[in-house]
């Protein structure tokens, strides 16, 4: 019964992983892919200029297939709290649920609104409304990102509850004190500008690429350029929340920062 017990803990945490590495593959990229493509379709909304809308186009593609795959891993990962996870989602469901039935409610529901828009609507709405759809969609995207990071922050520094022992379960009591935490805070930002990076080079990648073959070369010099700004800018505000949020590693998870330290022997004193 023991090691029947380990093994599936190790399946549990083994699909999990699997799952969740594919997940993160996909999703960071749409966060940073979906701004760039909005900031070309923001060029062409002021200039008319057909360029900027077939580029606008070409990314919005990508964006798609990647957006695709995240709803699919994460609907799986959502799922897998309950079957794999089922003790924990019951003793924590009344805290950790929350964020995640308020991303299901509002953000999800804001880009399956729009995002259908965003790529069949070229011909059937204004070009302002067609904008506003593509904006609304990467905004979904972001607060959906927002909702999921508050429910893991809330893991690594766990606040505004309280144990009921009359029904053995941690409940929630402060709503604000779970979305407004430093941890919960600083994560948001550090890995939204994290997908801004790899749009950023996932864009310049490709873009060089073209250009490297001397294909389309005007489209790839578009795309080159907003994309090194982009990824550029986005480099330089990823510094500032990446120091915050090893700070409050150190200040609110010392043994975490021990373990990604190598420090594996203990003590009662920090060197």
């Amino acid at each position: 019964m023991v090691a029947l017990t380990a093994s599936l803990v190790g399946w549990s945490r083994a699909q999990f992983a699997m799952t969740a590495m594919y997940h993160w593959v996909f999703v960071p990229l749409t966060l940073g892919l979906g701004i760039i493509m909005a900031l070309m379709e923001t060029q062409y909304y002021r200039t008319g200029k057909e360029e900027w809308k077939n580029a606008a186009k070409f990314w919005m593609k990508l964006f798609g297939i990647n957006f695709a795959f995240g709803v699919a891993t994460g609907l799986v990962l959502e799922f897998q709290f309950g079957t794999n996870w089922s003790n924990y989602s019951w003793f924590v469901g009344d805290i950790f649920g929350a964020p995640l039935a308020i991303e299901a409610i509002v953000a999800f529901f804001l880009e399956a609104t729009f995002i259908s828009i965003m790529f069949f609507g070229w011909k059937k709405v204004s070009k302002k409304m067609h904008l506003t759809a593509t904006w609304l969609t990467i905004l979904g995207a972001t607060i959906s990102a927002l909702w999921i990071l508050v429910a893991n922050a809330w893991m690594q520094y766990p606040v505004g509850m309280e144990f009921n022992p009359d029904v053995a379960r941690n409940e929630m009591v402060d709503f604000w004190a779970i979305l407004l935490s430093p941890v919960a805070i600083n994560k948001f930002f550090h890995t939204v500008l994290s997908g801004w990076v790899l749009g950023g080079i996932f864009v310049t990648g490709i873009s060089a690429w073209f250009l490297l073959r001397k294909r389309h070369t005007d489209f790839a010099l578009k795309s080159l350029q907003v994309g090194t700004v982009f990824g550029l800018v986005s480099s330089f505000l990823i510094l500032i929340t990446g120091h915050a949020s090893a700070y409050n590693v150190a200040h609110y998870q010392p043994m975490k920062l021990a373990a990604m330290e190598a420090l594996y022997e203990g003590g009662t004193e920090w060197n």
